[in-house]
């Protein structure tokens, strides 16, 4: 009943808090307790950024493939890049460049994003940022 009454900016606020929750827990998880957690504030800092610029989800398969899956809250925005490739090497290069950076870093530290690239989540799942300076306003 509670679902009649949200609206559909709300709606679609509420599935982006929980997927960027579910994707932070990777990162803020309490691995003493086996808790999952995510401070609200990182949570809301990336809702604010999606309704800016949209934050490519892209999962590394062990076959080589990827899935992407984009978090934005743009009006009249079409994400750019398909939900599956065969292999990275048939993405966008920016996405390439950018995946190679975020593989440099460390999966088992915390916390590691690098500004105007993206963030990687775990060892196989990256969020990659794309805007204006890529020569293409997401927001157009």
């Amino acid at each position: 009943m509670y679902n009649e009454y949200i609206t559909p900016q709300a709606r679609q606020e509420r599935e982006l808090y929980i997927s960027i929750f579910c994707d932070l827990s990777y990162t803020f998880m309490d691995k003493v307790q086996q808790r999952v957690s995510a401070p609200e504030e990182v949570i809301f800092a990336y809702i604010e950024k999606a309704k800016k610029e949209p934050i490519y989800r892209i999962c590394l398969n062990s076959d080589g493939s990827a899935q992407t899956t984009c978090y934005e809250m743009l009006d009249a925005f079409s994400p750019e890049l398909k939900s599956f490739y065969s292999s990275v090497d048939e993405m966008p290069k920016w996405v390439q460049d950018r995946i190679a950076v975020l593989m440099l870093l460390d999966p088992s530290k915390l916390n590691q994003e690098v500004e105007n690239v993206g963030r990687r989540i775990s060892n196989d799942i990256f969020w990659v940022f794309k805007g204006e300076a890529d020569g293409d306003d997401p927001r157009s």
